[in-house]
């Protein structure tokens, strides 16, 4: 086993590869330079490695820009060249329920208050690509076994049509729109008809990555322009943002996990971007289905390491850890210390014999004048390390 973690600054992408095949999980960054080249040259020296493997799948964890920006340059730029296997995904596509789910998804793409978000990276982005590409997409949830050496340990789909339910319920008991008040009854009226227009929005997406629907790129774009111009569907976004309500960290919720599907000495525990709730939760082994290993070769940390989603792994006595921190260039220092590398997962202060692989230091809370972690990589200014 080889796992080849790519330096892509704020964002993650790295290549599982052992005799059988290659697993490539994510791929996709925040920055738009990255070491001071434009993210499109670092993509494509990426691409230019990928197309040495012969034999290969996609695992995206996430729909962040951090994770898939990468993938639909791929799919944009290079048609044809670089056919995957299989596309995994989170399942939240599966069932006609899940359109929900995707509703919330879709609904945070709008909150980035731009006029098309199909031109950013974002869900609909990817359902755009696969129209124009198709690709054999399967999709994982807890339990699920794939490529005949991994196991899912999230999402758990109960789970997620419990926060999916609370989510809608908490958006549908907002109150106020601009300066304007209305009754809590028209209110409920106003935003339960903006999220069906959304979900019925959301049904088709997941019919399309289903392959149950056929359409063309070009009627979609159409019919998600009218959609977005929708006065009911604007007024809800005015809301969201009024009440300061992010529905960015949705999508971290349904993140994603994998390990090896048998307790070996290559371990390895893949955390895309959980968070700590639920990472808690697969560590306690909540259902008594999936317990995790008492050794792993490799971890990748939880969401670039930031404190919020800090996860002590001293229990699962990694031999090597993997964060993908890099430098995040947020507009205020509030939120740019939010995305720095927590100093907690410092090899000084953390478990001893551990190697620490990141992309960069620049952005870690452990790093003064120097790496403070006893055994450690920086990948930067290089394309690639190899563990």
């Amino acid at each position: 086993m080889k796992v080849r973690m790519y330096n892509v600054g704020c964002g993650d992408c790295f290549c599982l590869k052992d005799r059988k095949g290659s697993l490539l999980v994510d791929f996709g960054t925040s920055n738009n330079r990255i070491d001071g080249r434009p993210r499109s040259d670092i993509f494509d020296v990426i691409i230019s490695d990928f197309t040495t493997i012969s034999h290969k799948s996609f695992l995206l964890t996430n729909f962040h820009l951090d994770h898939i920006s990468g993938l639909l340059y791929m799919l944009k730029k290079y048609k044809g060249s670089n056919d995957f296997n299989t596309i995994y995904l989170p399942d939240v596509f599966r069932e006609p329920s899940m359109s929900r789910t995707l509703t919330l998804l879709l609904l945070s793409d709008l909150l980035k208050n731009t006029y098309l978000p199909s031109r950013q990276i974002s869900l609909y982005a990817f359902v755009e690509a696969l129209l124009k590409q198709p690709q054999h997409i399967e999709f994982l949830k807890r339990g699920d076994v794939f490529e005949g050496k991994y196991q899912a340990l999230w999402p758990d789909c109960n789970v997620i049509e419990e926060e999916t339910q609370a989510a809608l319920k908490h958006i549908l008991s907002l109150k106020k729109i601009g300066s304007e008040e209305k009754t809590e009854a028209q209110n409920r009226g106003t935003y339960q008809e903006a999220l069906t227009l959304l979900e019925s929005f959301a049904e088709k997406l997941r019919q399309i990555v289903c392959d149950t629907l056929k359409t063309n790129a070009f009627a979609l774009e159409c019919e998600f322009r009218d959609l977005r111009e929708k006065p009911e569907i604007a007024e809800l976004i005015q809301a969201l943002e009024q009440e300061n309500i992010h529905l960015r960290q949705f999508k971290n919720k349904i993140s994603l996990v994998f390990q090896s599907k048998n307790d070996g000495e290559m371990n390895v525990l893949f955390t895309g971007d959980i968070p700590q709730k639920y990472m808690n939760m697969i560590a306690a082994n909540y259902d008594d289905t999936l317990p995790l290993y008492e050794h792993y070769w490799c971890v990748k940390v939880p969401n670039h390491g930031i404190q919020a989603d800090y996860f002590d792994f001293t229990d699962c006595t990694p031999e090597n850890m993997l964060i993908s921190n890099g430098i995040y260039y947020a507009d205020n220092k509030k939120q740019t210390k939010a995305y720095r590398t927590s100093a907690q997962y410092a090899g000084l202060f953390y478990i001893n014999d551990t190697h620490m692989y990141c992309s960069s230091s620049d952005c870690c809370d452990g790093y003064r004048n120097g790496c403070t972690c006893k055994e450690c990589d920086v990948i930067s200014p290089q394309y690639y390390k190899d563990i």
